[in-house]
């Protein structure tokens, strides 16, 4: 690491009112049309975004806002590897004290998270530039039916590892940026399920538990295609989340915001994804991995909805942070004017998921494989025609990595790069992530000797745990293992399991102090993601049952899975475990 010794002081200046549209756009005022106002600046603006802002730029920013408005309180997210106190900024009119307040007066909670990757720091100073934004207009907006939870330096250790040579391939900040992991060498946006890193931690325990925010915002960056729209978007795509939430974002939600965002904010938008073949774009544009170890699909396993930003890498750091500024604001303007109709819809999402585990029913599943199709309607991606770049001579190292191409052998293809000429590509856009092979959804899961650290893990996550105190006989579904296999090489500290197996079915006699999690919960789809066995992102893979499996059918006993599926609703005695 080598950053530079200069810490940029934040620095305030006179100016004009603020209003809330992007200041990239902003007209000029006089002092005849709003009264003077200092105001902060971040590292961003104050460099003319050639340097991104440090841990205690950012803190001194929100001290700076702290001192021109009592609408915002601090709060501690976590505690990072390397000691740092991860903000958590509460708005609101007024200010609300706990999580209580918000439910009473039935105002929508939004989290807005940035850094997570800190390389990706356009949502950093775009979040701080819209708290201000909005925090020192006369008469702030949003806030009578908007509670706003900003976390705008989410990763703190990643990002005081700035250093020029870090993701050249985006055009600036000249004077470098962070890095993709943390302080524990742990990329955040995949300990969603594990909930190893203690910021994904402090994520799920103060904000998600506490605050129960109504919709997520992750903001990153792409390392993708050409294209004109500066902004591209994805919502959750996992589908066991709810169905009614899924279309909802991808066909009502998110278009609306679209559209918000170029005819107010001027600023083009587009779902997320990058060509399926760069050679032959007409293929379409595909979207991201389905599993929920990324947050933002994630969230739409506890019935909420996400909106994950991924700022244009080509476009310049000013383009990159104007884009992200647009999303923000264009989203708000939406969420204030549907506050009560989202509020509603959450609502009865949580019951109907609630009331299924109540008594499933045949058609009720679990879906364990995937398929990817294409969603009913085209988009247009504002492209380039491409050509092939040269490719390097023998001998030279290509600039994607790997060993230089020796004399005389071939070398890779050559790559593309975009010409002058703009090119309109309407093709298909694979987004659709359905259900290739499912399992029945169970009433609960029976764990007879769950270890500390699985129900910790539960209880983690906020799902409602809970014992039998006295001894029952059920019948329920039992998978049988075949095989246990391990990933050769290590992923994010772990060697990730996958299962091969049939189930059974069998009465089994339940002793007291079997661990029991009902399904008639609204966090029902994420404790089946957790505990089913044949889950791509469940606690299986990620090694939390290895000790069951080692001391069971591998190791001379029967080869069954230690977790239990009860497929019609039994009456238990058991208490909560707290």
């Amino acid at each position: 690491m080598r950053p530079s010794r200069i810490t940029i002081a934040c620095v305030v200046i006179l100016c004009v009112g603020i209003l809330a549209v992007p200041i990239f756009s902003q007209p000029a005022q006089t002092p005849a049309q709003a009264p003077v106002q200092t105001k902060p600046l971040t590292v961003a603006e104050a460099t003319n975004y050639a340097a991104t802002s440090r841990y205690a730029d950012v803190m001194n920013f929100i001290l700076e806002v702290q001192k021109l408005s009592p609408l915002l309180r601090v709060e501690t997210l976590c505690r990072s590897a390397e000691g740092r106190d991860v903000p958590l900024l509460i708005i609101g009119n007024p200010v609300p004290a706990s999580p209580i307040e918000p439910r009473a007066s039935k105002k929508a909670v939004i989290y807005i998270q940035a850094n997570i990757h800190a390389g990706e720091v356009e949502g950093k100073e775009a979040s701080l530039m819209m708290v201000r934004d909005i925090l020192l207009q006369a008469k702030p907006p949003y806030l009578d039916k908007l509670v706003l939870l900003v976390a705008p330096i989410f990763n703190a250790d990643g990002n005081e590892k700035i250093n020029p040579n870090n993701r050249r391939q985006q055009p600036g900040p000249e004077q470098g940026v962070g890095i993709r992991t943390n302080g524990q060498n742990l990329d955040l946006n995949r300990d969603a399920i594990k909930l190893e890193s203690y910021e994904v931690a402090g994520l799920v325990q103060n904000v998600l538990n506490r605050w129960d925010p109504l919709l997520l915002i992750d903001c990153h960056t792409t390392d993708g295609a050409y294209h004109e729209q500066t902004v591209t978007y994805s919502w959750p795509i996992n589908p066991n989340g709810d169905q009614a939430l899924i279309e909802f974002q991808r066909s009502k939600m998110m278009p609306e915001i679209e559209k918000i965002m170029k005819d107010k904010y001027k600023t083009l938008a587009l779902g997320y994804g990058g060509f399926r073949d760069s050679r032959a774009p007409e293929k379409g544009w595909e979207t991201l991995d389905p599993q929920p170890r990324y947050v933002t699909n994630y969230i739409g396993l506890r019935n909420r909805l996400g909106i994950l930003d991924e700022n244009y890498v080509h476009g310049d750091f000013k383009t990159r942070v104007a884009g992200n500024y647009a999303l923000l604001f264009g989203t708000l303007d939406y969420c204030y004017a549907h506050a009560d109709e989202l509020l509603k819809m959450i609502a009865e999402t949580d019951a109907r998921t609630a009331a299924r585990g109540q008594a499933p029913k045949p058609t009720d599943v679990f879906g364990v494989e995937f398929d990817l199709k294409a969603l009913p309607n085209p988009i247009t991606v504002l492209g380039f025609e491409m050509e092939a770049s040269s490719p390097p001579p023998a001998g030279v190292k290509p600039p994607t990595a790997g060993a230089p191409v020796p004399p005389g052998a071939p070398g890779p293809p050559p790559r593309l790069k975009p010409t002058n000429k703009k090119k309109a590509y309407v093709i298909p856009y694979f987004a659709d992530f359905f259900f290739k092979r499912t399992v029945p959804f169970p009433a609960g899961y029976l764990i007879p000797k769950a270890a500390p650290e699985v129900v910790q893990k539960l209880r983690q996550h906020g799902l409602l745990v809970e014992r039998l105190i006295q001894p029952a006989t059920l019948e329920v579904d039992q998978f049988k293992m075949k095989e246990v296999k391990g990933a050769e090489r290590l992923y994010q500290g772990h060697r990730t399991n996958t299962v091969k197996g049939d189930y059974g079915r069998a009465q089994v006699e339940f002793q007291a102090g079997t661990v029991f999690v009902t399904t008639a919960q609204p966090l029902a789809n994420l404790a089946a993601y957790l505990l089913e066995p044949e889950s791509d992102d469940g606690l299986i893979v990620w090694n939390y049952f290895d000790k069951d499996l080692a001391s069971g059918g591998f190791g001379g006993g029967p080869a069954g899975f230690p977790v239990y599926k009860l497929m019609k609703p039994a009456l238990l005695v058991k208490e909560t475990i707290k």
